[in-house]
């Protein structure tokens, strides 16, 4: 029997190169995830005359902020971005919902954080130009769906719905069905789950990248959880029921109007292989502090802002370091999804796909400015690079 007063030792996960390669057939597999992911794109466009992501396609909020590593850090958390204590970078955040079409906050549903760290050198995933570092993290740990395979199989109908269903027959639907799991401790596929989940004030989330990274030697998950007292407040607290259908939009504009955010950058490292391919496994490990991000009170609710990042930006877990290379089948999976969906969008909304290479380029508004807000600011002799793909 273990001591409990001696640590546990741990065996990581070494990267190898072996994480990388694609299963048999799975190509093909994904080629027709992304036509059919495709037709979704098509529908919502002639909906909104307006090219949506297939995935979080309503922004509630873009933030600036600072990712500030931390100052003491054991040998396997010092890896990649993080190699450097104490370096500071900007980061430009969207705070979104996962659903592949506009619909109220009052439907419950998956909420996403996308960072994206600027400044950041070093040999790329992708072989691009870039100098960002993008994470893509939602509000639960592991995945529905092993990897490619798994979900041409099981998700790609929940797709098709969650893009045609009205608002008026998904939300009594959600609210009833998560009604009756609870009361009757019904158990229902994880998917299910994850679209019933109560439906909590998003900055006092838990935010995960779900699916296995590259850290440097090893092999990780990243995540950020509330630090600062103003958002563990929010912590498992629910939207009002009568806040409206852009709910999640006007509470975090309150909050940032009056308030600056502290997060925890937090890394699990892998101790089992097996969960790189199947992204359904749970993680054993404890999550271990590597920085925080501090959001400073600015005005989160800027049309500019939010016209910048949806239009122009990429958030893209492929938009990354080296030796954050994402890993296993869903990872994948999202590199070409990704990519198909953000040409779709870019090519229908005649917009260039940037990457900015300051904080400047950020869209400054005062609280309450109406647009025209001062426009973004390229640094001078260091145009934004247009490149990247975007979710």
């Amino acid at each position: 029997m273990t001591n409990p007063a001696q640590p546990v030792s741990r065996t990581y996960v070494e990267f190898d190169e072996k994480f990388l390669e694609p299963g048999s057939g799975e190509g093909e597999v994904i080629d027709k995830i992304v036509e059919r992911l495709r037709r979704n794109n098509e529908w919502t466009f002639k909906k909104y005359k307006h090219g949506l992501r297939d995935a979080h396609s309503k922004s509630h909020a873009v933030v600036r902020g600072e990712l500030v590593v931390d100052s003491a850090l054991d040998p396997q958390l010092a890896q990649g971005l993080f190699a450097t204590l104490e370096k500071r970078y900007d980061v430009i955040a969207r705070i979104s919902s996962t659903f592949p079409t506009i619909r109220s906050d009052q439907i419950r549903g998956i909420r996403a954080i996308a960072i994206k760290v600027l400044d950041v050198q070093g040999s790329r995933a992708r072989k691009d130009n870039v100098s960002t570092q993008d994470f893509v993290l939602v509000n639960h740990s592991t995945f529905p769906y092993a990897g490619a395979r798994a979900y041409l199989q099981k998700a790609m109908w929940v797709a098709w719905l969650l893009a045609r269903v009205p608002d008026w027959l998904l939300k009594p639907f959600t609210e009833s069905l998560a009604w009756v799991v609870s009361f009757f401790h019904i158990p229902v596929p994880y998917a299910v789950k994850l679209l019933i989940q109560p439906n909590y004030e998003i900055l006092g989330l838990h935010f995960s990248s779900a699916s296995a990274v590259r850290y440097g030697d090893y092999v990780a998950k990243i995540s950020l959880v509330p630090l600062s007292e103003p958002v563990t407040e929010l912590e498992e607290k629910p939207i009002p029921p009568n806040g409206g259908d852009d709910v999640h939009r006007a509470q975090i504009a309150e909050f940032f109007a009056n308030n600056s955010a502290e997060y925890e950058v937090q890394v699990q490292l892998c101790t089992d292989a097996r969960t790189i391919e199947d992204a359904r496994l749970e993680w054993s490990d404890s999550p271990q502090r590597v920085a925080k991000i501090v959001f400073p009170q600015q005005n989160s609710d800027c049309f500019c802002r939010r016209v910048y990042a949806d239009d122009l930006l990429s958030f893209n877990s492929w938009t990354a370091l080296e030796d954050h290379t994402p890993l296993g089948s869903i990872n994948r999976l999202k590199a070409k999804v990704y990519d198909a969906s953000s040409v779709f969008r870019h090519t229908k909304n005649n917009a260039p796909r940037i990457e900015p290479t300051d904080i400047a380029q950020l869209p400054l508004c005062k609280p309450g400015q109406q647009p025209p807000c001062a426009t973004a600011q390229q640094p001078p002799d260091n145009p934004g690079q247009q490149q990247g793909q975007s979710i």
